[in-house]
């Protein structure tokens, strides 16, 4: 029979080794297979649907069906990137899944029966888009650069171009835009936008646009 001294020693020892096991942390899937997990996008509903597309931004473009490496697009001046079988297609001041989607629905119209398009934003410009031009009411008439990847608005503009004027009519403001239908005219309620949070109503800019700031009645 073992002494008490004996059975002590055992106890103690199969104790010890109990909370060591139960100390021991638990080993957890490193950072690389957490990635290598989760694999490139290859689904449509997987891609960007809220950077917005510049003019000279570098984008990537695949058709999943034809099981080839992705094709380098560059957004011209315009606006538009040369899309593989389509030709041009609009793509500044939409997301990548926008800009997927509508080349997907072309391609399936004509040349594919289904068509998996991924596109991915690969590099930003780091140059100025163009030009806006402000005159009439503000406090800093003249041109104004449209930051590169940001998205310029007419409240953003008029506040970067020192504000409104003491006498200036904010609910009527005018942007003039030329399109291939011709000359275009926007009217939008800075008013509302400034006061009410309205940001619905403002207006984003393209270069070339020009910002007028009529001036209101004043009667007396």
């Amino acid at each position: 029979m073992l002494s008490r001294l004996t059975l002590c020693i055992c106890f103690a020892f199969l104790a010890s080794n109990l909370l060591a096991q139960r100390a021991r942390p638990e080993r957890l899937p490193s950072a690389e297979s957490a990635i290598s997990s989760t694999g490139p996008v290859k689904s449509m509903d997987q891609l960007d649907s809220t950077t917005q597309i510049n003019i000279g931004d570098h984008l990537s473009f695949r058709i999943v069906e034809d099981e080839e490496q992705p094709v380098s697009l560059v957004v011209n001046d315009a606006g538009q990137v040369e899309i593989p079988y389509l030709g041009k297609l609009q793509a500044a001041h939409r997301t990548p899944k926008e800009l997927a989607f509508d080349a997907k629905r072309a391609l399936e119209s004509g040349f594919y029966k289904k068509a998996t398009v991924l596109i991915s934003l690969d590099r930003r410009t780091t140059e100025s888009p163009g030009v806006i031009y402000l005159s009439g009411e503000v406090n800093r008439q003249g041109p104004l650069d449209i930051p590169p990847n940001e998205r310029l608005t007419v409240s953003t503009a008029i506040l970067r171009a020192g504000g409104f004027s003491e006498f200036a009519n904010r609910r009527k403001v005018r942007v003039i835009r030329k399109t291939p239908q011709g000359e275009k005219i926007y009217v939008v309620d800075v008013k509302q936008i400034l006061e009410k949070a309205r940001g619905d109503l403002d207006l984003p800019l393209t270069a070339g646009d020009k910002i007028l700031v009529p001036a209101r009645m004043i009667s007396w």
